[in-house]
């Protein structure tokens, strides 16, 4: 009796799955597989300039990571990231957790395939010598904290786990170290704090930092690798191929963080490689995987419903926004899925 198709094809898909195992034996990582040709040109837009944040991808395109996945990437700073996405002027798109979330609440049709930054990038900021631990120390304090909802939100977080009186806080545009080191704040909220504390540590004023997720607000994705919903659906290869170079690009600059500075350097001639080898020594700890059974970019879909709560709780989203739980998925990381 000849085989039926669906059983025929099955038995092809095993094979080759076995052939890609004995070839990627001891190779430690799974390999995204490639067609030969040329390589697949791929824009990814942040949503900021070149500097420490976006170490592993600058590192993996210098690097020649990419290349190796069969890519050719472009790295865009567009007025708007997710903007760029939505209109296909990116293929991909680096934004925090909340700004991702609140784009599908208006309608995108996107998704987190991976952490750039695994924990938010805000935080209560003060110096050392007057250090902030928690909601208590603030009592009588002037806080800076940056003009948005986001940050009035996480601030009112903080006041609410441990309330204290006497304390005052305003919106601040402008430099929050400024205002620091001038008096004119004890702390300031609204980062990214590997960035300020960098910033003051270089300028001789130590700084204390109260991450916000140790001080009553849900932990978040500080910098989420973005796609459009059906590039998810029908491109898995390249977005394999893409995440896969990415994380050989993490691992660079985990090993030389010294080297990924002077690139950096290198592509924003206005960067310091000193200042951005500060913010590296602050930046590495969160984006590395939080247990060594995690590949990098791993996101907890538990957390991301946790924090979308918070946000509709403070009316950072409306109560008819998308599961926040399916905001996310991981089947593109290294190691998991096909």
């Amino acid at each position: 009796m000849p085989m039926r198709p669906e059983l025929r094809r099955r038995a092809l898909q095993l094979v080759a799955s076995l052939v890609c195992a004995a070839l990627c034996a001891g190779c430690g990582e799974v390999h995204a597989l490639t067609k030969p040709g040329p390589p697949r040109p791929l824009t990814v837009a942040i949503g900021g300039q070149p500097s420490a944040l976006y170490a592993s991808l600058y590192t993996a395109a210098a690097d020649g990571d990419f290349r190796l996945g069969a890519l050719a990437v472009s790295i865009t700073q567009p007025p708007s990231a997710l903007g760029a996405l939505e209109s296909g002027a990116a293929g991909v798109a680096v934004v925090s957790e909340p700004a991702l979330l609140a784009a599908r609440a208006a309608g995108a049709a996107l998704v987190a395939i991976g952490a750039l930054v695994r924990q938010p990038l805000d935080g209560l900021v003060s110096l050392s010598t007057r250090p902030v631990t928690g909601a208590t120390g603030l009592t009588g304090a002037t806080i800076a904290v940056s003009p948005t909802a986001l940050a009035g939100a996480e601030m009112m977080s903080v006041l609410a786990a441990d309330p204290v009186g006497g304390v005052h806080w305003a919106a601040t545009a402008g430099s929050l170290a400024a205002a620091l080191t001038s008096g004119r704040a004890q702390a300031t909220l609204g980062g990214p704090w590997p960035l300020e504390a960098a910033q003051l540590a270089l300028r001789h004023h130590p700084a204390s930092v109260l991450e916000v997720q140790q001080a009553g607000v849900p932990t978040y994705t500080g910098l989420a690798v973005v796609v459009r919903l059906r590039e998810a659906h029908y491109d898995g290869p390249l977005l394999r191929a893409f995440l896969q170079s990415l994380s050989r690009g993490e691992r660079a600059v985990a090993a030389d963080p010294a080297a990924a500075a002077a690139t950096l350097a290198k592509v924003n001639p206005r960067l310091s490689a000193a200042l951005e080898r500060a913010v590296l020594r602050e930046t590495l700890p969160i984006a590395a995987p939080a247990a060594a059974s995690e590949p990098f970019g791993f996101q907890s879909p538990a957390a991301w419903q946790t924090f979308g709560n918070w946000m509709t709780a403070h009316r950072l989203l409306p109560p008819t926004a998308p599961n926040s739980g399916d905001a996310m998925d991981d089947e593109f990381l290294p190691g998991q899925g096909e």
